[in-house]
């Protein structure tokens, strides 16, 4: 137990922390105690000593019992629990694991020294703040710090979720700081597709390993994850299989005379992966690609800054549903699960929308000729409809 007075300044000629009548005076006693290396002192607004010093068990009593946020055990900081995260958790369970490192180089610098339970909501929120106005300067770079995206401050974000999600699963945290936090909103519907000028652009402008992995992606609308972890012993004579994929679910890839021709000009290494750093003879890792592919962006005048790595497969699905390609059969292809996310890739061009309007009162659609082909304007095809509607019916049947 402690508890001291803190008195007014006395009288000239007194001691300035004398007073007069001692302890006995009206000033109020103060209670000073740590927990777990964290200071608590307060006044207990009363100059009685005894009432003081029951006040000041009282309130050591609420912080052990955990009602600010923290137990009766060791102190353990943010950086080490992360660590204790990876290697127990993250590496064993996530495919992610990679990821979640770099995202630990930034989340580090913002938490890394703190204890666990000082890890507060507002904190966070600060941190959110901090990196959308580019305040922050990235892992590793000298230039000048830039803003974040919300989707990359939201993925930062959801790993801070699962560490201390973990932290109160293990119970080395009573709550979780991130639960009250909302993820920023994002809005990502709007879709970047190429126009065939600058695929060509693009192909022409990509260095030879860069162009296989990029013709490849336009063809078969492929993640780049999934096309790095493409092995040799994964391609047959037939199709090709997919084992490291997004849902967790592997596909598989019938070898079209285009994909065998590039394939046929990838060569064999030692390595069991397809594109191998012949420095290493590892696999290339998503961020060494991205970078040659910005730069062959620029090459290839296309500065525009709303194409990446991803908009190969927004432009080859969106390539397959405006060639009449039913959904299931591209879903077979993209991997996706459901026709609903497939809405994203439809993209009906100008004459289409025409073609829609011009419908008289009758329902005649009167700028439609019997030579008009749906292909040409790039729409799905009236085929299309009806081959759902049997599917939907046939589903419906066996359900």
């Amino acid at each position: 137990m402690s508890v001291r007075k803190f008195c007014s300044p006395a009288l000239p000629g007194e001691h300035p922390l004398h007073c007069s009548s001692s302890s006995q005076c009206e000033h109020h006693w103060f209670y000073d105690f740590r927990v777990n290396q964290k200071r608590y002192r307060q006044t207990t607004e009363t100059p009685n000593k005894q009432l003081a010093k029951s006040i000041e068990a009282k309130e050591r009593s609420r912080v052990l019992e955990g009602r600010h946020q923290i137990r009766r055990q060791p102190d353990i900081t943010f950086r080490a629990f992360a660590e204790t995260y990876i290697r127990d958790h993250a590496t064993v369970n996530k495919r992610s694991v990679e990821r979640d490192e770099q995202i630990l180089l930034t989340l580090n610098r913002a938490f890394g020294s703190l204890i666990l339970h000082e890890i507060t909501a507002h904190r966070i929120e600060q941190f959110k703040r901090d990196r959308l106005t580019g305040k922050w300067r990235g892992h590793g770079y000298k230039t000048a710090p830039k803003p974040l995206k919300p989707g990359t401050v939201n993925r930062e974000l959801d790993c801070l979720r699962g560490i201390l999600s973990k932290a109160v699963e293990w119970g080395k945290l009573l709550d979780s700081p991130v639960r009250t936090v909302k993820r920023l909103k994002v809005d990502n519907r709007w879709t970047r597709i190429l126009t065939e000028d600058e695929q060509i652009r693009l192909l022409n402008a990509c260095p030879l390993k860069l162009r296989r992995m990029v013709r490849l992606a336009l063809i078969m609308g492929c993640r780049l994850g999934e096309l790095l972890a493409l092995r040799w012993d994964d391609i047959g004579e037939a199709e090709l299989t997919f084992l490291e994929t997004k849902n967790g679910r592997s596909r598989r890839i019938p070898v079209s005379p285009a994909i065998k021709a590039v394939l046929d000009q990838c060569p064999k290494t030692r390595s069991p992966w397809v594109f191998t750093n012949a420095r290493t003879h590892e696999a290339y890792t998503v961020n060494g690609v991205a970078h040659t592919f910005r730069r062959a962006l620029k090459r290839a005048g296309i500065t525009t800054g709303d194409v990446s790595l991803h908009t190969l497969r927004h432009t080859a699905i969106s390539r397959m549903i405006a060639m009449g390609i039913d959904d299931f059969t591209v879903m077979a292809i993209s991997g996706h699960r459901s026709v609903r996310m497939l809405e994203r890739y439809t993209h009906p061009t100008t004459a289409r929308k025409l073609e829609a309007l011009t419908v008289d009162l009758d329902g005649q659609n009167l700028g439609r000729t019997e030579n008009d082909d749906s292909k040409e304007a790039g729409g799905r095809r009236e085929a299309r409809t009806r081959d759902l509607r049997i599917a939907n019916a046939a589903l419906s049947q066996l359900s």
